[in-house]
């Protein structure tokens, strides 16, 4: 696998983890403001799950390339004898 492969695996996975984590910890104000929508969140900790999405996607991005390197991938569908 090319550099320019696993810089690409890398950013699809950090975009699957970063939106799986949006909605995570979001707190619903009670209140109405005028102007805001009815679920506009508190606060969205934007900055803190930007960090961990990049922590999560490394190893996961590890582990699909160690998995396309080892052909693991090709041997599993191989055996599901479709």
């Amino acid at each position: 696998m090319s550099v320019v492969s696993a810089i690409l695996v890398y950013l699809i996975i950090w975009m699957i983890v970063f939106f799986i984590s949006l909605p995570i910890g979001i707190n619903v104000s009670k209140e109405l403001i005028p102007g805001n929508a009815n679920s506009a969140p508190v606060k969205t900790n934007l900055k803190a799950k930007f960090f961990y999405s990049i922590l999560i996607a490394l190893p996961l991005t590890y582990l699909v390339i160690l998995l396309v390197k080892n052909d693991s991938i090709v041997t599993f569908i191989n055996s599901l004898d479709i």
